[in-house]
């Protein structure tokens, strides 16, 4: 395991890994910046190596914003976020779910802010440009370490032979 800023560059040669796991990161980064952050994924990682992605569905939170406002269906009730929301309010938990809260200070500098949406064809459309192929999405039974569960997006991709 290796921690940096993601969104800056690497510091490893190219081609070094075999695989990269990258879960729930994404979407930390600003969503101007995610085909370069990719991109720099895809240099140190080896040919013939494999990208793993993990974000939030953006499709699947506003379809659920959007049933539970228009048609007042609520899919998302055993989500573990809407414990934290006393109104069960669906605007709250939609805005939590995309934007998230930061540390709860509200202190924009802290990392643990959304800063991007994703759905699968705009996922695949990244990867691809970053140079991977051979991309579909994981299956839940591949979700290394932590599964966020109904909200995940996983995607996977090769990088093409130099």
């Amino acid at each position: 395991d290796y921690i940096a800023d993601a969104a800056k560059r690497l510091p490893f040669p190219e081609d070094t890994f075999e695989i990269i796991y990258a879960s729930h990161i994404l979407e930390h980064v600003p969503w101007y910046m995610a085909q370069d952050v990719l991109t720099e994924w895809v240099r140190v990682l080896a040919p013939n190596g494999h990208l793993e992605i993990c974000v939030p569905d953006g499709v699947k939170i506003c379809k659920a914003f959007v049933d539970a406002e228009v048609n007042g269906i609520s899919p998302f009730e055993n989500d573990p976020w809407y414990r934290l929301n006393e109104e069960k309010d669906p605007c709250k938990w939609a805005s939590g779910r995309l934007f998230t809260w930061g540390d709860g200070t509200g202190d924009p500098s802290h990392p643990n802010w959304h800063r991007a949406v994703f759905s699968e064809r705009y996922l695949r459309l990244l990867l691809g440009n970053a140079g991977l192929s051979n991309i579909s999405r994981l299956d839940r039974a591949e979700i290394r370490g932590y599964d966020h569960g109904w909200i995940n997006l996983g995607m996977k991709g090769t990088k093409k032979h130099a």
